[in-house]
This record gives structure tokens, sequence and C-alpha cells, in this order.
């Protein structure tokens, strides 16, 4: 069932700037999963005697060098929140790696307390990882094909100009789209890096697109001005976006493609980029081993942002928070923005649309989510004169209404039908993530 709750926003004549803020629930029905499902995966990996054999293993390693030995009772600690947290039916795995994250602080007794728990972290960081680029993988094979046709509408969020889109998702669902449907997409980037996907075959080479993040504004160059197109800000990182240069520039796969299917290929090929040792793949943790272009070892961080500290506390930007900077300035600029998919679960999101509601009054909001709720506690003090209006519906049910103001029922009945695909893309990743365990 749809509901729109609100007339359509109406425009003064004038070109309207727009601007969208996409959570897990765009691209639920192009086959990602929700946090909770997400959750369930993580867990699942885990009882009482997979975490006792992790807790020897990892106890063994010396990560920090022998210098700075972990810690075995921090280990097991750590590895225990994971029990306590399935035992409670626990819904949202970043709840989970907040609290380890809490361990870890300065009020932890020791450095060596200090290091395992990190150590943990990055552990977990890395499985996350996992499972999201395996989801990404098997639901561009099994549900985006089945769907893409129902996004089609897309056009209809965006501005007669630039649109400015914030995906607070790891995924690659928009970019997807925006070239199955002739949408010019740009990440701001101003220059080229290539690098081979590893040591053995230098040959076999990946494009990516790199800006300085001392760099990142609106006025880049690399972004898309006056004209139609979509400048995608990643507000939490990307699963294909790496930090290089000691996390100074920020590279993105390419985006100079014909279709999705390229950028699937070379996203899978990414995914392969490492540095063999003695025939020996180095393992990746939050940070990847990578190959220059002579075949020399060369370290990059991901950029995806998990846990409770993605960002400040505060409005105050501080350094390596240029995203969030840009977000505060369009933020001010917007006439529309519409929310998708998103649980008004980041303080830092919400605080700062908050702000931006209280700054520019021209800021209309439309949150776009099926489930029925209340207008949330941070913007429920402006809902007033129509500018936060709700739309009970999925992503794709509103690229449709929004234009032609009528639900389309066909479209309606075949994304009721996702949930035996969406049901196998999971069985596969259980499937797949099990494999690599063993």
């Amino acid at each position: 069932m749809v509901i729109c709750r609100g007339e359509r926003f109406r425009d003064s004549g004038r070109a309207v700037k727009k601007g969208l803020l996409l959570g897990a629930g765009f691209s639920y029905d192009l086959g990602m999963p929700l946090a909770f499902e997400l959750t369930e995966l993580f867990l699942g990996l885990f009882n009482s005697a997979t975490v006792r054999a992790l807790g020897r293993e990892l106890s063994r390693q010396q990560p920090f060098g022998k210098e700075r030995p972990i810690n075995t009772n921090a280990i097991h600690l750590g590895l225990n929140l994971i029990l306590d947290y399935k035992n409670k039916n626990g819904t949202n795995y970043e709840a989970l790696l907040t609290d380890l994250q809490s361990l870890a602080g300065i009020s932890t007794p020791s450095q060596s307390d200090r290091d395992s728990y990190h150590f943990l972290f990055v552990q977990f960081y890395q499985i996350i990882h996992r499972l999201l680029c395996l989801y990404q993988e098997v639901s561009y094979e099994i549900v985006y094909p089945r769907n893409v046709e129902w996004f089609g509408e897309l056009r209809n969020l965006l501005s007669d100009e630039e649109t400015w889109v914030f995906n607070l998702n790891h995924d690659l669902c928009f970019e997807y789209l925006a070239l199955d449907l002739g949408i010019p997409i740009s990440y701001g980037d101003v220059g080229e890096m290539t690098f081979p996907v590893n040591n053995l075959d230098l040959k076999r080479v990946i494009r990516f697109g790199c800006i300085e993040q001392s760099q990142y504004r609106a006025e880049s160059e690399g972004f898309i001005h006056g004209t139609f197109g979509v400048n995608m800000v990643k507000l939490h990182g990307g699963l294909s976006e790496l930090e290089y240069q000691d996390k100074t520039t920020l590279c993105n796969l390419k985006l100079d493609k014909e279709s999705s299917c390229e950028l699937a290929a070379e996203f899978a090929a990414f995914n392969e980029m490492g540095y063999f040792l003695n025939g020996e793949r180095l393992p990746d943790g939050k940070d990847r081993w990578i190959t220059d272009s002579v075949g020399e070892l060369h370290v990059a961080s991901k950029s995806m942002l998990t846990g409770g500290r993605k960002y400040g506390d505060t409005l105050k930007i501080q350094a390596g928070e240029e995203k969030v900077a840009l977000f505060d300035k369009l933020l001010k600029e917007l006439d529309e923005l519409t929310i998708i998919g998103y649980g008004f679960g980041d303080r830092h999101i919400n605080f700062r649309l908050s702000n931006a509601m209280s700054l520019n009054e021209r800021l209309r909001l439309r949150i776009v989510d099926p489930r029925f709720q209340s207008i949330p506690e941070c913007v429920r003090h402006f809902d007033y004169d129509g500018r936060v209006r709700q739309a009970f519906c999925g992503a794709a049910h509103w690229m449709s209404y929004s234009r032609s103001e009528k639900w389309d029922a066909q479209q309606m009945q075949a994304l009721k039908e996702n949930e035996k695909y969406r049901v196998e893309a999971r069985r596969r990743v259980q499937s797949r993530i099990a494999e690599g365990l063993r």
C-alpha cells in the first residue's frame, strides 16, 4: 500500500534546485540488504565454537609487532560482544561496532587493550565490507535486471540543471541506474590514476578518477555545473572508493562507461586488486594492499564508514570531513531535498538537516519511506507551511507518482514479486561467504 501525505511541491516559476539523500531503502528493490538483514547474516557467522576458534587464532597474531602484543583477554571480551548481541536479537550491526569502538577508546586501561579492540574492529569491518561487496555482485546478477525498468523515471526527481545526490549507502546502485538511463554522473574527479589488478599481471589495469581531499568542494571543475546531470557525494564512503596517498586523495572507478554492465565488470576486477608475496596474496584489512604500475607494493584505505564514529559530533568541520562540509554548504542552497529510504539513525546527518532547515527558509523536505511513521523528531518542528511532506512508498513508486500523481499498478505488482529473488540473492551471499571462511 502506498500513500502520499501532502500535495506535490509547486515551484514559483524559477529553476528549482533539487537534491537527493539516499538511505538503504533506495537500493532495496535493486537487491541490496537493509541493516537488519545484513546484521542477521553477520551474526549468523558466529556461535560459541567459532568465537573460541577465532579468539585463539587472533590471539596468536602480531598486527602491531612484538613490542605491542595482542591481549588475549581483551580479544575474548570483544568477541563475546557478538554472542551477547546475538542473544539479545540485535538488529543493527553498527550498534555492535559502536560498542567495540567504545571499548577501544581512551578510557581503556592499557595500550594493549586498545590495540586488541581496534584489531577486532578491523576484522569485523572486513567481514561487513566483504558481505556488502558480495551482495553488490549477486544482486546485480539476480535482482537488478528484473527491476531496472521500474526505476526508469528517475529523471522525475532531478533538477533541470545539476542535481546533488548525497548517498549514505556504500553500493553502486544509483551509478548503475544513471548509466543505463543515460543520466550524466560525476564524483567530482579532476584527475586519473591507473593501477594493475596485481603484481603478477601488470598489463591488466583499472582506471580511477581522483581528486585531492583538500580540493573536494562544490566549485570543483570535476563536478557538473549548469547543465543536466548528477553530482554524487558518497557521504559514508563507497565499496569502490579508495583513499590513497595517506588519505589525501579520493579514488573512484571511472564512470565513463556505456552501461552498468561495464561498471559491474570493472567492480569485479576492482575486488581482485591486491599484491602477491611468495605466491600468496597479502590479506586486506581496512587497508588494501595494491600494486603500482611498476609492480611495487602500495597501500590504500577503504573509504566505507561504519560504526558510531563516522564524523564529529559538532557542526564545526574537522580535518577529513570535506564531504560533510560540502553537504552543509549545499543544504543552504537547495530548494528541495528528497530523502529516500533513510531511517534517521545517523546523528551527524540529523542535526545537519535540522540546522539547514533553520538557516535556509526555502528548503523543503520530502521523506519517502514505505513505513508508516511520524515525521522524524529532528525536523518535526519544521512541519508547517508544507515544508516537510511524506510519501509512504518505495523509491521506484515515488519516481513514477511524483510526475503523474498516479500509482502504477503494474509496477507495484512487479516489485511485490521481488522477495523470492531477494531470498535467492541472500542464499548465494551466504554460500560464498561460508566458502571464504573455510
